[in-house]
């Protein structure tokens, strides 16, 4: 799950054209933290992955659809 939530986050990032810096700002975090989220190192709590979304003005109901859309994507292609 760390994998599909840093590539949910790293994809958004983008999609907003935000650098990992912008959003550590946002979330009043570090870039090094969002790198190590991005990289599947770290898992953020619920409260970070709120925050995150927040920070771009999208929904946690939206924001974990695309997480659990990885998932299923992942256990169908068989690679976890």
């Amino acid at each position: 799950m760390n994998k599909e939530v840093g590539d949910t986050i790293r994809e958004l990032r983008k999609e907003k054209h935000l650098s990992q810096e912008k959003l550590a700002d946002a979330i009043d975090s570090h870039q090094v933290y969002i790198s190590e989220i991005e990289k599947g190192i770290k898992l953020p709590s619920l409260t970070i992955i709120n925050n995150i979304a927040k920070a771009f003005d999208v929904s946690l109901t939206h924001f974990m659809s695309r997480v659990e859309k990885k998932i299923r994507k992942e256990r169908c292609s068989g690679t976890t």
